[in-house]
């Protein structure tokens, strides 16, 4: 007999943040093997840049608190946003945030 997978419940206040880019810190709530599909907190430091890039795979994000701006527009808290493959922006946060994000795959530099 089989068994069915059950439910991952994360307490995200035992999960480190790790800085990825200056100024950019993440929380990894949850990866695949593959680890192209993953669920993060996303915490942008006052002022803090992402510089251009491409998507490769999907990302879609929700701003929780604060806003993150790209070459699109401004996101604001509640807000939700999507960055669909072959998206190419670069990403600001001039006060902060923080955001959630679901993505399925990696971005490269342009």
């Amino acid at each position: 007999m089989t068994i069915p997978p059950v439910s991952l419940f994360v307490d995200s206040a035992n999960v480190p943040w790790v800085e990825r880019r200056p100024g950019v810190f993440w929380k990894t709530l949850w990866e695949d093997a593959d680890g192209r599909h993953k669920a993060v907190l996303i915490r942008y430091t006052p002022g803090s840049v992402i510089a251009r890039h491409r998507h490769i795979g999907d990302e879609q994000i929700w701003v929780l608190e604060g806003e993150v701006a790209d070459d699109t527009g401004v996101c604001t808290a509640g807000t939700y946003a999507r960055r669909p493959p072959g998206c190419v922006h670069t990403v600001t946060s001039p006060a902060g945030a923080l955001v959630f994000a679901v993505i399925s795959g990696p971005t490269e530099p342009v």
